[in-house]
């Protein structure tokens, strides 16, 4: 037709033209999240801490979590009357130690409890305080079976589930990650030493989960990706313990490397108790970064943020409530409402050059306290933060 301009027709590909590689779908959709049971032992408490045989991980391809059940079974105890202390009956594991291939902590040493406070914080799961949980127990008063309870503890290997980020390679039966647990002394849990002591049996068993190797394709034959992200992707939760007198506070953190993704504060007065400190709790807190303040928190409002973040409404130290004397910070709420979901693109990297200071004035309830801080840092594949967030 006059006038009417005719597109040009496209250059035919070369004949020796590459096609486009087909980019290959996420590693979850090729694997599937599987577990496994392999160990159990039963001690009687007694008034000494008693090891456990270490737990060698089986080989799972990509290992993502451990539950540690423990249960236990009081009898023959109605002459007595059990009641727990403050962190039981949690504490009856004295020590918990994750390991690498090299024998290098990825978590711990901790007790039972403070394993307890860093996954109630540390945003992995839909519901992470174990008191809340539907098999959580314990049984006081006087009776045959009082001092009996059972709770589950999560040990976190992977950062997210969502895409198995953090999950291990572990399939080299001579190279195996480690787990290390300590009963601790009948007295610990309980406030009565009595009963324990009598004739209660202690089983811990313990559940591993992770991913299994991918074939590489999905139902339809597209290609997937054979790991998951940034592997060798490596979190840690590491405890540091300071003692002062009350007053005012400047406390340097030890030094470490990585993307801090939630930190916890936790204040004990002089026998150790965590309620002895609510009124001393530091009224503001201050967390500086270098020469930059990056919190400084009125109490009160810390206690609602605690709500508004993980939902913990109920009576303080209660299931669903807040624990007393503790306070957390999370740099892992980018993606969602609660801390955990995330892209990680939030988290506060540091040096082992940068400053951590904690200042504040610590009330006088209490004539020494003990100041426990539980960090969960990364260190991404390479050392290179992009690799935790898809190269963006």
């Amino acid at each position: 037709m006059p006038g009417t301009a005719t597109a040009a027709a496209p250059a035919p590909a070369p004949a020796n033209a590459k096609a486009a590689p087909v980019a290959s779908r996420p590693f979850v959709t090729g694997s599937r999240f599987a577990d496994d049971f392999t160990f159990d032992q039963t001690k009687t408490l007694t008034t000494s801490t008693q090891k456990l045989p270490t737990f060698e991980l089986d080989t799972d391809g990509f290992t993502g979590g451990l539950y540690i059940l423990v249960e236990n079974t009081g009898a023959g105890n109605a002459s007595v009357t059990a009641s727990f202390k403050e962190d039981g009956p949690l504490s009856v594991l004295d020590t918990i130690q994750f390991s690498d291939t090299n024998n290098k902590a990825i978590l711990g040493p901790m007790n039972g409890h403070d394993l307890a406070t860093c996954v109630k914080y540390g945003g992995y799961h839909f519901q992470d305080d174990p008191r809340n949980s539907p098999v959580f127990s314990v049984t006081t008063g006087t009776g045959a079976t009082q001092g009996s309870f059972t709770f589950i503890l999560y040990l976190p290997i992977e950062i997210v589930h969502r895409d198995g980020l953090g999950a291990m390679l572990n399939k080299s039966a001579s190279a195996v990650f480690r787990l290390d647990l300590t009963l601790s002394a009948s007295t610990t849990p309980f406030a009565t030493s009595a009963a324990p002591a009598t004739s209660s049996s202690t089983r811990v068993r313990i559940a591993q989960f992770g991913w299994m190797d991918s074939d590489g394709r999905d139902i339809k034959g597209n290609p997937t990706s054979a790991n998951p992200p940034a592997l060798n992707s490596v979190q840690y939760w590491d405890k540091q313990t300071f003692t002062f007198s009350s007053g005012q506070m400047a406390q340097r953190l030890n030094s470490f490397s990585g993307g801090l993704r939630t930190i916890i504060f936790e204040l004990r007065d002089s026998n150790l108790t965590r309620s002895g400190n609510e009124a001393d709790w530091p009224d503001p807190f201050t967390f500086q970064v270098d020469k930059y303040i990056l919190v400084n928190r009125l109490r009160t409002v810390w206690r609602h943020l605690i709500g508004e973040d993980y939902g913990y409404i109920n009576a303080v130290d209660t299931a669903g409530g807040r624990d007393s004397g503790t306070y957390p910070i999370t740099f892992a709420k980018d993606f969602g409402l609660k801390p955990g979901a995330e892209n990680r693109f939030t988290y506060l990297w540091v040096t082992s050059a940068t400053t951590l200071l904690l200042k504040g004035s610590v009330g006088s309830g209490s004539a020494s306290h003990t100041f426990n801080v539980f960090l969960n840092y990364v260190n991404p594949a390479n050392g290179d933060p992009k690799a935790l967030t898809g190269g963006r």
